[in-house]
């Protein structure tokens, strides 16, 4: 989707400082700890736990089992996407030999979809990218510490992980259940592998509850290591449940129906109602005039779409246009919609896309 101009702006929208961190499942004591990666080392793995930094503060995040939850990101700095994972462990003060058990993972376009490198350089904004994910239903309630984890598509070879109190409400679950899930990947620190740059990731394992975001080349991750592939090589994903369809109302034991307009001559069936007139669709929503091109906002397609206002930019994703983006200084963008295609606007040296 991207021109060749787009791998050069990369390099001009970096930013060493504003990097991501989880703002919801709510992190453990938020305003405490820093934004950027683990250390290389593997040091404050888990967690970032240093010694000053520990299972402690912030809010308990309660989540009955089975239900729907939603990760979201504080932060512009999203390395052209990447994969992540979201992790449980009962272990309330997670350590190195803590057992991280995958219940969701996004492969590819996580914490962003189809953004070359980064939003912009505020550590504050709220990132426009949502992801839902579900708890299991069959897993024991209790205290546990929920994670996310990510390794970024551009930059510096790295492992984010942040994470927060849990309490899983309800009953019925099994720990047979939650020592089946896929065990969380580990990468990029201490002795782990380490992934290439500049393509997407999949799990060897990703378990049963996967969001796909991936095309092209891609790796194929692992505790033992990446390998390259193909996104049209992999499994398709498992399909959702169906929806059980709907009884029908069964008819009274006396073969009558109850209605509720008037009888009509014996024997004779009631006329079905006519169905209601579709309603009108909703006019499109007027464009904000803005810069050299104009926002939008409301619904859009197709996914995936780039709207240009010449300094700044938008993206259809989850069939909404995301906020108003901006590039970096001295970088501008063809204004409309499409694909996005990023130059300078003076000649100056390149440098390499390092967070």
């Amino acid at each position: 989707m991207f021109s060749a101009k787009t791998v050069v702006a990369a390099g001009l929208i970096a930013s060493v400082n504003a990097h991501m961190k989880m703002k919801s499942p709510v992190p453990f004591n938020p305003a405490g700890f820093a934004n950027g990666p683990l250390e290389e080392n593997g040091s404050n793995f888990p967690c970032k736990f240093d010694g000053t930094y520990t299972a402690s503060g912030g809010q308990v995040n309660s989540y009955p089992l089975g239900s729907q939850q939603t990760l979201a990101f504080i932060g512009q700095a999203v390395h052209g996407g990447g994969s992540c994972q979201v992790s449980i462990t009962y272990d309330e003060n997670p350590t190195k030999d803590s057992v991280w058990k995958v219940i969701h993972s996004i492969q590819g376009g996580c914490p962003a979809k189809g953004v070359p490198g980064n939003m912009g350089d505020s550590a504050e904004a709220d990132d426009p990218f949502t992801y839902p994910f579900t708890i299991p239903s069959d897993i024991p309630a209790g205290k546990a510490t929920i994670a996310w984890t990510w390794f970024n598509k551009i930059g510096n070879r790295e492992m984010y992980m942040n994470c927060g109190a849990l309490e899983l409400t309800g009953s019925g679950g099994d720990k047979a259940n939650f020592d089946k899930l896929p065990d969380m990947v580990v990468l990029n620190i201490g002795s782990a592998p380490r992934t290439r740059e500049g393509v997407d990731y999949a799990f060897e394992n990703p378990g049963s509850s996967i969001e796909n975001n991936l095309s092209g080349s891609i790796q194929i991750c692992g505790s033992n290591g990446c390998t390259d592939g193909s996104a049209d090589s992999l499994p398709a994903p498992p399909a959702a449940p169906a929806t059980p369809a709907t009884p029908a109302t069964p008819a009274d034991p006396a073969g009558g129906v109850f209605i509720t307009q008037p009888a009509t001559p014996e024997n004779t069936p009631a006329p079905a109602p006519a169905p209601a007139p579709a309603p009108a669709p909703a006019p499109a929503p007027a464009p904000v005039t803005g810069g050299s091109g104009s926002a939008l906002s409301g619904a859009c397609s197709p996914e995936g779409t780039f709207n240009c206002l010449g300094s700044s930019y938008q993206q259809c994703a989850a069939g909404q246009w995301s906020v108003n983006m901006p590039l970096a200084a001295g970088t501008r963008c063809a204004p409309g919609q499409g694909d996005l295609t990023i130059s300078a606007l003076r000649k100056r040296s390149g440098r390499s896309f390092r967070a």
